[in-house]
């Protein structure tokens, strides 16, 4: 049985980890300037101050004994062209590979949408690869709807 909590200063380790696997199999295979040691040398101070930030959550999602994914997400005022309102930015998720396809991100994402309404966020906003059609789909199902689209072109 799959259970998500608030993450503590205790998984830490293992959230550098899975964060470590993220970079390396999405931003670090659709982003040409992703740096995949980042991680490994910045995880871990940067999952400290979002534990002890009151403006940010992680999330752990546990199976037994092991850490099998992740969510870091922070609340935020909306800047000055928009009406002074408070949304939510999922800003990192993975799920273990072994682990996928059992619920683990949904609940993950749903435990996040949680946080942001309890806060009084008014909307939820998340960012992925658009070749991470596995993504896409889940936040689809999650909810969430296109309303912007980034482009890019190498200089």
């Amino acid at each position: 049985m799959i259970e998500v909590f608030e993450a503590t200063r205790f998984e830490i380790g293992p959230l550098v980890d899975l964060e470590a696997r993220l970079f390396l199999e999405d931003a670090g295979q659709h982003d040409p300037f992703a740096d995949p040691t980042w991680p490994q040398r910045e995880g871990r101070k940067d999952f400290e101050d979002l534990i002890a930030s009151p403006e940010a959550v992680v999330l752990a999602a546990r199976e037994s004994a092991e850490i099998i994914g992740l969510l870091a997400g922070y609340a935020t005022k909306a800047s000055p062209t928009r009406q002074p309102v408070e949304y939510a930015v999922l800003r990192t998720m993975y799920v273990a590979e072994s682990a996928r396809r059992n619920g683990a991100a949904a609940m993950l994402t749903e435990s996040f949408l949680d946080w942001a309404r309890k806060r009084g966020c008014v909307e939820a906003h998340v960012d992925h690869y658009v070749a991470n059609v596995g993504a896409a789909a889940l936040y689809e199902r999650c909810g969430f709807q296109t309303r912007s689209v980034s482009r890019v072109i190498g200089l």
